[in-house]
């Protein structure tokens, strides 16, 4: 017998055509698209039934029916049982990260607590961008005076810094005994790192561990006959326990376990995990996935148990999760066992504790999912303004800057802040001018802007992503001369309400955007809420004095009417539109009506140039 055996691999893989030759076996089914690309993984208990399902006709689903139209090709992998079927497609998944599978995010616009760990003395503060530098990250949490007041504790307990970078000297914080001031050397590098310790303990629940630490620092103190030492240390005790103890949620046992639980609404799913070290609640994350086909939630919830375990701490004994998907738990227990020796177990609730806290759980997914909703139209919209504008950044936070005066004669400035393209009213400020008395924009936007980011620069607290001024090309020039004075280098535009220009740095011709651009709509609702709040202080800081002297050498007018025009016509916009009429119906005469009148207008007119 002579000639070559002709040898030909089996390719296994079929044509959208042929999955009726698919086996009824459990397996993992692979779709590619014409370049061989791998664009989907999923398991099925019944490959055949399973992958046909994608195929019917008129699929209800649009996101369905956009990858079906892109398979070329099916390959398949048949195993024993489902849990070897839940591993595998976690592997493939977590190896070829296919387009059309779900993509668990991590909601970042909640706080978090950063700890820059890598630094030589490393600092606390509060951020809702986690860094991707080696830093700690913990949270997030839910709320922001949460957050503020675990930094409250820290710095009053193991005096750590906030500052962004180490000044030449010490600031307030050291004298207020809120800071160990590494920065004139009066900690050692060594010591300052043992707090660093301490606080990383307490931020991730290993609250016995840190006491006892604690403890044996105080006792260890006292023998030295250092009792100051000592007294300082049981103080930082007596605070860490009253800490843990104003803690509510708890379970009776000292268990490590993470309880999720999820949401969906409007094709976003919203996963949240309740984490308990040691039998207490010491944070929550939150995971947003959107279905980019029409998927089983409960499967969903299966492959998200396996992502988070992977990204978590690990330190989760157990996992509950809500009477719903009891189906899933042996296949999910047999993957852990298989990949993590049984380390972790997954179980529905066991007592009316676990119970309580899953529904927790499950009442903030709700309520998460409610706010991712809300932010994702603000998040497309800050993303075009930051493409508009050449910015380095989605700009989160903007601070937003305008004037306003009594007739040239007083003035204030006024912040605004927004934060997710929502306004942030916990951190508005205004400014009481003090430069100067006459109407000078540039001059009182110079001073503002000076001073609102001298003192975060003086304090090391974060910038904002963009400043925005309320005005054109001169009172832009006035805050980048400001902040070139101070050395700090922000993004900044300016806004002019006329045609709506926008003026950048840098550029010789404004910027108009079409009327109906989201970037657009996120500059003005800045703008007027600046212009807003910056009436609402020229109103509250309007005062008789200021102005009362003009009217002093009017005849007719005493204190009851001068009371009467400071009250109810020193306002810019009525001064515009103001008519004899008008005063005379305030019970004015006619030719004192006249006096003040000219007066007003010429006052006006001044504060206008």
């Amino acid at each position: 017998m002579s000639g070559k055996q002709n040898i030909e691999e089996n390719k296994g893989y079929i044509t959208p055509e042929r999955v009726s030759e698919l086996p009824l076996s459990p397996g993992v089914y692979l779709m590619k698209n014409t370049a061989g690309e791998i664009i989907y993984v999923g398991k099925a208990i019944n490959l055949k039934k399973r992958v046909s399902s994608y195929f019917q006709k008129n699929h209800p689903d649009i996101k369905t029916r956009m990858l079906v139209s892109n398979i070329a090709l099916i390959d398949y992998i048949t195993v024993g049982n489902e849990m070897e079927a839940l591993i595998l497609e976690a592997n493939l998944i977590k190896k070829y990260h296919p387009r059309y599978n779900v993509d668990y995010k991590d909601n970042k616009f909640y706080p978090f607590i950063t700890v820059t760990i890598k630094e030589e003395y490393p600092r606390i503060f509060l951020t809702r961008e986690p860094r991707k530098d080696g830093s700690l990250i913990f949270g997030p949490y839910t709320s922001t005076q949460m957050v503020r007041r675990y930094i409250d504790m820290v710095q009053r307990l193991f005096m750590l810094r906030i500052c962004r970078e180490l000044p030449k000297r010490e600031c307030l914080y050291y004298h207020m005994h809120r800071c160990s001031a590494p920065c004139i050397q009066m900690v050692t590098r060594d010591e300052y790192r043992s707090q660093v310790d301490l606080v990383v303990k307490l931020l991730r629940g290993e609250t016995d561990e840190l006491l006892n630490d604690l403890e044996n620092e105080m006792r260890a103190a006292s023998k030295s006959l250092l009792y100051e030492k000592a007294q300082a240390v049981k103080e930082k005790i007596e605070a860490v326990r009253f800490f843990v103890e104003g803690q509510h949620v708890y379970l009776q046992s000292r268990v490590n376990a993470d309880f999720i639980a999820a949401a969906s609404r409007l094709g976003k799913i919203l996963y949240v995990v309740n984490i308990i070290r040691q039998g207490r609640m010491i944070g929550k994350r939150s995971y947003t996935a959107s279905p980019r086909i029409d998927e089983d939630e409960s499967e969903m919830m299966e492959r998200f148990v396996i992502e988070y375990y992977n990204q978590s701490d690990k330190k989760a004994d157990l996992i509950v999760l809500g009477e719903e998907y009891h189906e899933h738990i042996p296949a999910l227990n047999g993957y852990f066992g298989d990949t993590v020796g049984g380390k972790v177990r997954v179980a529905t609730p066991e007592d009316n504790d676990q119970s309580a806290l899953l529904r927790i759980a499950h009442e903030n997914a709700e309520l998460h999912l409610a706010q991712v909703l809300s932010k994702i139209e603000n998040s497309e919209s800050l993303t075009l303004l930051r493409d508009t504008l050449g910015i380095d950044r989605v700009p989160m936070r903007i601070e937003g800057f305008d004037i306003a005066n009594i007739l040239g004669q007083q003035a204030v400035a006024a912040m605004v802040s927004f934060y997710g393209g929502d306004p942030d009213k916990d951190n508005y400020r205004h400014f009481n001018i003090r430069s100067i008395n006459t109407p000078d924009d540039f001059m009182m936007i110079h001073e503002a802007v000076f001073r609102r980011y001298k003192r975060l620069r003086d304090e090391g607290r974060e910038f904002p992503d963009l400043v925005l001024i309320d005005g054109g090309k001169g009172q832009l020039h006035a805050a980048t001369d400001a902040l070139a004075e101070l050395g700090v280098s922000l993004n900044v535009v300016s806004l002019a309400k006329k045609n709506e220009e926008i003026y950048i740095p840098g550029r010789d011709e404004p910027v108009v955007l079409e009327r109906n651009s989201p970037a657009l709509h996120v500059l003005q609702r800045v703008r007027d809420e600046s212009h807003r709040f910056s009436n609402k202080c020229y109103n509250r800081l309007k005062r008789k004095s200021a102005v009362e002297s003009v009217f002093d050498e009017i005849e007719g007018i005493g204190e009851k009417r001068k009371n009467i025009i400071t009250r109810k016509f020193l306002k810019r916009e009525i001064i515009e539109n103001l008519t004899l009429k008008d005063l005379t119906d305030e019970g004015i005469p006619a030719d004192s009506a006249e006096k003040v009148y000219n007066s007003l207008k010429t006052l006006y007119n001044k504060s206008s140039d």
